[in-house]
Protein backbone atom coordinates (compact mmCIF):
# COMPACT_ATOMS: atom_id res chain seq x y z
CA UNK A 1 0.00 0.00 0.00
CA UNK A 2 1.32 3.44 -0.95
CA UNK A 3 1.42 5.90 1.94
CA UNK A 4 1.36 9.65 1.17
CA UNK A 5 4.57 11.29 2.33
CA UNK A 6 5.32 14.91 3.06
CA UNK A 7 8.16 16.57 1.20
CA UNK A 8 10.38 17.36 4.19
CA UNK A 9 13.52 18.48 2.36
CA UNK A 10 14.43 20.28 -0.84
CA UNK A 11 15.53 16.94 -2.30
CA UNK A 12 12.16 15.38 -1.44
CA UNK A 13 10.38 18.30 -3.08
CA UNK A 14 12.53 18.04 -6.20
CA UNK A 15 11.91 14.29 -6.44
CA UNK A 16 8.15 14.83 -6.17
CA UNK A 17 8.22 17.45 -8.92
CA UNK A 18 10.33 15.25 -11.21
CA UNK A 19 7.87 12.43 -10.64
CA UNK A 20 4.97 14.81 -11.28
CA UNK A 21 6.54 15.74 -14.64
CA UNK A 22 7.05 12.08 -15.59
CA UNK A 23 3.46 11.24 -14.65
CA UNK A 24 2.23 14.21 -16.66
CA UNK A 25 4.17 13.08 -19.72
CA UNK A 26 3.10 9.44 -19.50
CA UNK A 27 -0.50 9.78 -18.29
CA UNK A 28 -1.62 13.01 -19.91
CA UNK A 29 0.90 13.77 -22.67
CA UNK A 30 1.36 12.19 -26.07
CA UNK A 31 2.33 8.87 -24.47
CA UNK A 32 -1.18 8.54 -23.03
CA UNK A 33 -2.66 7.55 -26.39
CA UNK A 34 0.52 6.19 -27.97
CA UNK A 35 0.21 2.71 -26.43
CA UNK A 36 -3.36 2.39 -27.68
CA UNK A 37 -2.42 3.53 -31.20
CA UNK A 38 0.52 1.14 -31.33
CA UNK A 39 -1.72 -1.65 -30.06
CA UNK A 40 -4.11 -0.97 -32.91
CA UNK A 41 -1.23 -1.03 -35.39
CA UNK A 42 -0.13 -4.52 -34.28
CA UNK A 43 -3.68 -5.67 -33.44
CA UNK A 44 -3.04 -6.20 -29.73
CA UNK A 45 -4.54 -4.67 -26.60
CA UNK A 46 -2.27 -2.50 -24.41
CA UNK A 47 -2.37 -5.24 -21.76
CA UNK A 48 -1.19 -7.85 -24.28
CA UNK A 49 1.64 -5.55 -25.36
CA UNK A 50 2.76 -5.17 -21.74
CA UNK A 51 2.77 -8.96 -21.32
CA UNK A 52 4.91 -9.34 -24.46
CA UNK A 53 7.35 -6.80 -23.09
CA UNK A 54 7.93 -8.71 -19.86
CA UNK A 55 8.05 -12.05 -21.70
CA UNK A 56 10.95 -10.70 -23.75
CA UNK A 57 13.03 -10.83 -20.54
CA UNK A 58 12.54 -14.51 -19.72
CA UNK A 59 10.04 -17.33 -19.37
CA UNK A 60 7.39 -16.50 -16.76
CA UNK A 61 5.19 -18.80 -14.69
CA UNK A 62 1.54 -17.82 -15.03
CA UNK A 63 1.34 -17.24 -11.28
CA UNK A 64 4.20 -14.73 -11.37
CA UNK A 65 2.54 -12.81 -14.20
CA UNK A 66 -0.64 -12.53 -12.11
CA UNK A 67 1.34 -11.27 -9.11
CA UNK A 68 3.45 -8.84 -11.16
CA UNK A 69 0.57 -7.17 -13.00
CA UNK A 70 -2.10 -7.54 -10.33
CA UNK A 71 -4.55 -8.81 -12.93
CA UNK A 72 -7.40 -11.14 -12.12
CA UNK A 73 -6.20 -14.68 -13.04
CA UNK A 74 -9.05 -15.17 -15.50
CA UNK A 75 -8.20 -11.88 -17.24
CA UNK A 76 -4.52 -12.81 -17.53
CA UNK A 77 -5.53 -16.21 -18.91
CA UNK A 78 -7.58 -14.48 -21.61
CA UNK A 79 -4.57 -12.32 -22.58
CA UNK A 80 -2.29 -15.36 -22.84
CA UNK A 81 -4.99 -17.15 -24.84
CA UNK A 82 -4.98 -14.22 -27.29
CA UNK A 83 -1.20 -14.30 -27.60
CA UNK A 84 -1.28 -18.05 -28.20
CA UNK A 85 -3.94 -17.76 -30.90
CA UNK A 86 -1.76 -15.19 -32.65
CA UNK A 87 1.29 -17.44 -32.30
CA UNK A 88 3.10 -14.76 -30.29
CA UNK A 89 3.54 -16.78 -27.09
CA UNK A 90 3.02 -20.35 -25.94
CA UNK A 91 2.43 -22.17 -22.69
CA UNK A 92 4.93 -24.77 -21.59
CA UNK A 93 5.04 -27.18 -18.63
CA UNK A 94 6.68 -25.75 -15.52
CA UNK A 95 10.08 -27.43 -15.04
CA UNK A 96 9.48 -28.28 -11.36
CA UNK A 97 5.71 -28.00 -10.80
CA UNK A 98 3.57 -30.29 -12.94
CA UNK A 99 0.43 -28.40 -11.91
CA UNK A 100 1.73 -25.09 -13.26
CA UNK A 101 2.41 -23.62 -16.69
CA UNK A 102 4.98 -21.11 -17.89
CA UNK A 103 4.63 -18.66 -20.76
CA UNK A 104 7.37 -18.04 -23.32
CA UNK A 105 7.50 -15.55 -26.16
CA UNK A 106 7.88 -16.97 -29.69
CA UNK A 107 9.93 -15.69 -32.63
CA UNK A 108 6.72 -14.24 -34.07
CA UNK A 109 6.09 -12.51 -30.75
CA UNK A 110 9.58 -11.00 -30.78
CA UNK A 111 8.98 -9.73 -34.32
CA UNK A 112 5.69 -8.07 -33.36
CA UNK A 113 7.27 -6.62 -30.23
CA UNK A 114 10.13 -5.19 -32.29
CA UNK A 115 7.60 -3.52 -34.59
CA UNK A 116 5.68 -2.14 -31.61
CA UNK A 117 8.83 -0.77 -29.95
CA UNK A 118 9.84 1.04 -33.12
CA UNK A 119 6.53 2.90 -32.94
CA UNK A 120 6.54 3.37 -29.17
CA UNK A 121 10.04 4.83 -29.15
CA UNK A 122 9.36 7.64 -31.62
CA UNK A 123 10.05 10.72 -29.45
CA UNK A 124 7.12 13.08 -28.87
CA UNK A 125 7.26 16.49 -30.53
CA UNK A 126 7.64 18.15 -27.11
CA UNK A 127 11.21 16.82 -26.85
CA UNK A 128 12.13 19.28 -29.57
CA UNK A 129 12.36 22.04 -26.97
CA UNK A 130 15.60 20.44 -25.72
CA UNK A 131 18.92 20.74 -27.49
CA UNK A 132 20.82 17.60 -28.38
CA UNK A 133 23.17 18.13 -25.46
CA UNK A 134 20.23 18.55 -23.07
CA UNK A 135 18.66 15.36 -24.36
CA UNK A 136 21.93 13.49 -23.79
CA UNK A 137 22.08 14.84 -20.23
CA UNK A 138 18.46 13.85 -19.60
CA UNK A 139 18.91 10.28 -20.83
CA UNK A 140 22.03 9.90 -18.67
CA UNK A 141 20.13 10.99 -15.55
CA UNK A 142 17.05 8.89 -16.28
CA UNK A 143 19.23 5.85 -17.03
CA UNK A 144 20.42 5.95 -13.43
CA UNK A 145 16.83 6.04 -12.17
CA UNK A 146 15.74 3.22 -14.48
CA UNK A 147 18.70 1.13 -13.32
CA UNK A 148 17.16 1.17 -9.82
CA UNK A 149 13.89 -0.31 -11.17
CA UNK A 150 14.49 -4.06 -11.64
CA UNK A 151 11.09 -4.82 -13.22
CA UNK A 152 11.54 -2.62 -16.29
CA UNK A 153 12.15 -4.88 -19.34
CA UNK A 154 15.57 -4.57 -20.93
CA UNK A 155 14.08 -3.43 -24.21
CA UNK A 156 12.55 -0.39 -22.51
CA UNK A 157 15.73 0.71 -20.76
CA UNK A 158 17.74 3.57 -22.30
CA UNK A 159 20.41 2.02 -24.51
CA UNK A 160 23.94 3.44 -24.40
CA UNK A 161 24.59 2.07 -27.89
CA UNK A 162 24.18 5.44 -29.60
CA UNK A 163 25.39 7.61 -26.73
CA UNK A 164 27.80 10.41 -27.48
CA UNK A 165 31.38 9.67 -26.53
CA UNK A 166 31.80 11.93 -23.46
CA UNK A 167 33.63 15.16 -24.09
CA UNK A 168 34.80 14.43 -27.65
CA UNK A 169 33.85 15.20 -31.24
CA UNK A 170 35.25 13.81 -34.45
CA UNK A 171 37.38 16.94 -34.73
CA UNK A 172 38.74 16.43 -31.21
CA UNK A 173 36.82 19.33 -29.69
CA UNK A 174 34.67 19.33 -26.57
CA UNK A 175 30.97 18.45 -26.58
CA UNK A 176 30.31 21.07 -23.91
CA UNK A 177 27.46 23.20 -25.16
CA UNK A 178 27.12 21.12 -28.33
CA UNK A 179 23.40 20.93 -29.01
CA UNK A 180 20.88 21.30 -31.74
CA UNK A 181 22.07 24.79 -32.68
CA UNK A 182 25.56 24.00 -33.95
CA UNK A 183 27.53 25.71 -36.73
CA UNK A 184 26.53 24.58 -40.22
CA UNK A 185 30.10 23.44 -40.98
CA UNK A 186 30.52 21.52 -37.69
CA UNK A 187 31.37 17.86 -38.02
CA UNK A 188 28.89 15.25 -36.70
CA UNK A 189 29.09 14.26 -33.06
CA UNK A 190 30.74 10.89 -32.47
CA UNK A 191 28.35 8.03 -31.80
CA UNK A 192 29.74 4.57 -31.14
CA UNK A 193 28.02 1.26 -30.52
CA UNK A 194 29.70 -0.64 -27.68
CA UNK A 195 30.76 -4.22 -28.54
CA UNK A 196 28.03 -6.77 -27.94
CA UNK A 197 25.15 -4.32 -28.05
CA UNK A 198 22.40 -5.89 -30.13
CA UNK A 199 19.35 -4.03 -28.89
CA UNK A 200 16.60 -3.66 -31.49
Amino acid sequence: MIEPAAADTAADTAAREVWRAILGLTLMGEAHSRLHRVGQAVELTPAALKILLVLSRRTWPMRELVETFGYDPSYLTSIVDLLERRGLARREPHPTDRRAKTVVITDAGLAVLSQAKELLLVPPASFGVLTEAEQEQLVALLSRVVAAEPNIPEGMRPCPCNALVPGRREDGGSLAGAGRHRPADAKPLVRRRPPGCRRS
